[in-house]
């Protein structure tokens, strides 16, 4: 966890270019991956840092930090804080994309990491991202959400030759499933 903020701190101290590309040099940037790569397997003690860096300004570590709880969710290992991450990911889904198209990577994540918690609670962020009429969030994001929901819902949306047009329908069909969180 301190070599992954340690990185993410380095490049928001950079005050020029080279800064910043030092701070993304192969040897910085390799420890950072291999940090990452612990990370993964590691269990409930990351949970409450990794909840942290769904708020984190730099996009990337909001991006680890949601990937991360999806892995956590996915082995069950939230404990009595399920409900809570679950808000924390939807609203890092409504975060407004401030920077660039890259801040979107960090949104697709959260809406990864909800269909692999696996809760209908997540349904309303998924919702929101499916039907956003976000510039940002059209394309990948909304195929990413069709994808999401399918997974949360069981049905196949990917199969369909417009897998955002079959999600919209069948949320069209369901306007109150929202596992609780409209």
């Amino acid at each position: 966890m301190a070599i992954c903020d340690e990185y993410w701190s380095a490049l928001a101290d950079a005050t020029s270019t080279a800064e910043a590309r030092e701070a993304q040099s192969f040897m910085h940037y390799n420890r950072y991956v291999a940090a990452l790569n612990e990370l993964t397997k590691r269990g409930p003690e990351i949970r409450d840092w990794c909840r942290g860096l769904l708020v984190h300004p730099d996009y990337d570590a909001r991006e680890q930090g949601a990937f991360l709880l999806g892995l956590l969710g996915r082995r069950k290992q939230f404990g009595d804080a399920e409900m809570d991450v679950i808000a924390e990911l939807a609203a890092l889904t409504r975060r407004p994309i401030e920077e660039d198209g890259k801040e979107v990577q960090a949104v697709d994540a959260a809406v990864g990491a909800l269909a692999d918690i696996g809760h209908p609670a997540g349904i309303p962020a998924i919702r929101a991202v499916i039907l956003s009429e976000d510039e940002w969030l059209n394309g990948d994001s909304q195929w990413s959400a069709a994808g999401a929901l399918g997974r949360l819902v069981g049905q196949s949306f990917m199969d369909s030759p417009d897998p955002v047009a079959a999600a919209r329908a069948w949320l069209a069909a369901h306007p109150d499933d929202g596992g609780g969180m409209e």
